[in-house]
């Protein structure tokens, strides 16, 4: 018969041994498609991913679900720098599925197909750091935009520009969107990444002079924030190796309607996901994964979910899931050293009473 301390021992290794499967079920798994060199800009048009990479240049592409079909778009459009996109739903004059392009401190319009590119709006004497819709109307369903020297704008139909507020300058603004209604006191606000400052703020359009912080990444960028939908897998650029990672839409099942802070992971930062939540005035910031291994993480996009193809690499280039930690992890961790720490102890006293 086995012994208090076996029996603890193997209890132990046994749950040691059911680590993987257990962070597999706590964290999201990704899978990945190579699109082309240096991804930055992605969006989902419903149909196909259109994304804009670096190469000497920056050129746009588009790309089937899966990758397994990519072809140039929009070949008249060459732009500077890292080149954002956002698709029009069709609101408030926008044509519905044409596409606008930041480049420099200008933004460009594309029509669905890629055939014609022109000039849409001159927004800034400074670089646009992204740009994407208001999708929720609060702000009038404009294009919003951001500049490296910090200015906050919203650009009509007619692209014409209008300043909402400066947040000064050395802060590197990455990221815009507009909170939804359910997402606390701070439905209708924009929510802004700044990376230098690595915090996101809320900016409300009673007085976007004055913002507050929601939240604060030491020693991590804030690079892309986005409002949860339902039933949708995200989609992330990594820019260093040219691909586009996937996380299943079951991994955001129980936070839709929440916002979504990306965190880049360049320079040997750590790259990560993490789930803002408001209730009230008070937001809770809950990490669903990180990568220790500068993922350098860029555009990133909400859409269907799909099979990756199987050219397509099984694993995460840089590292993957390899140096991760979740709550599981360390909760099954510490359930089987409690166990052994007991079954060492019980042993001791009944070696005592003998």
């Amino acid at each position: 018969m086995r012994g208090p301390r076996s029996i603890g021992i193997v209890v132990a290794l046994f749950l040691l041994a059911t680590l993987p499967s257990v962070a597999s079920s706590l964290a999201p798994t990704p899978t990945r498609f190579h699109v082309s060199s240096h991804v930055v800009g992605l969006v989902w048009t419903g149909h196909e991913f259109i994304a804009s990479y670096r190469d000497g240049t920056t050129k746009l592409l588009r790309a089937s679900g899966n990758g397994s079909t990519i072809e140039p778009f929009a070949p008249a459009f060459t732009g500077q720098g890292e080149v954002y996109i956002a698709l029009s739903a069709g609101e408030a004059g926008f044509p519905s599925g044409y596409l606008y392009m930041s480049s420099g401190g200008s933004v460009y319009q594309a029509d669905p197909q890629g055939k014609t590119v022109k000039s849409f709006s001159n927004v800034s004497k400074s670089t646009l750091e992204f740009i994407a819709f208001d999708e929720t109307g609060a702000w009038g369903h404009d294009l919003l935009a951001l500049s490296a020297s910090g200015e906050v704008w919203t650009i009509d139909s007619r692209g014409l520009p209008n300043l909402v507020t400066s947040l000064g300058d050395n802060l590197v603004p990455e990221g815009i969107t507009v909170a939804p209604s359910t997402f606390g006191s701070y439905g209708g606000n924009l929510i802004v990444s700044l990376e230098a400052r690595h915090s996101v703020i809320a900016i409300s359009h009673d007085n976007p002079l004055a913002n507050r912080t929601l939240a604060t990444i030491p020693g991590e960028a804030p690079e892309r924030v986005l409002v949860i939908p339902a039933g949708e897998a995200l989609y992330v650029a990594k820019y260093d190796d040219g691909s586009v990672v996937g996380f299943g839409a079951g991994n955001f099942s129980s936070v839709v309607g929440s916002i979504l802070m990306i965190t880049e992971g360049e320079s040997g930062q750590t790259g990560s996901l993490t789930v803002l939540t408001a209730a009230g005035n008070n937001v809770t910031a809950s990490r669903i994964f990180e990568d220790h291994t500068s993922p350098h993480f860029e555009g990133a996009a909400f859409a269907s979910s799909f099979s990756v193809t199987t050219s397509a690499s099984s694993s995460v280039a840089g590292g993957g899931l390899s140096g991760l930690l979740y709550p599981g992890v360390l909760l099954t961790a510490g359930v089987a050293l409690v166990i052994g720490l007991i079954a060492l102890r019980v042993r001791n006293r009944s070696a005592k009473t003998s």
